[in-house]
């Protein structure tokens, strides 16, 4: 992120001191026990995190914007069923995220 000073002509943006943003994202669970009943959490209380379909909802300038956005998540369709399946968390601007690459799996053993 990047601010101008007030009055200022041309010349580069000032940097602004905190460049964090805020990720938020939302895991479906697509687990379920034996009878039915969806996966969200494992035993040690921790989200399941094996059989599942992430959505990202959002980049906010700060951490509270993030969590007033969960907050108006959870009622509506969808997200309520699974209130508890968020995550935000802290990202820096301009910072590699895949610097391992990636592979896809198919379950008939092509890749």
């Amino acid at each position: 992120m990047s601010t101008t000073s007030p009055g200022s002509v041309g010349g580069p943006p000032e940097e602004s001191a905190d460049t964090t943003l805020y990720e938020v994202w939302h895991a479906r669970h697509l687990a379920v026990e034996p009878d039915g009943t969806v996966i969200h959490h494992d035993p040690d209380g921790s989200l399941h995190t094996d059989q599942e379909e992430w959505r990202m909802l959002g980049l906010f300038s700060s951490e509270a914007a993030a969590e007033a956005w969960v907050t108006r998540a959870r009622l509506l369709p969808g997200f309520r069923e699974e209130p508890d399946c968020f995550v935000t968390h802290p990202v820096d601007p301009d910072q590699d995220s895949w610097t391992g690459g990636y592979f896809t799996y198919y379950s008939g053993g092509d890749s």
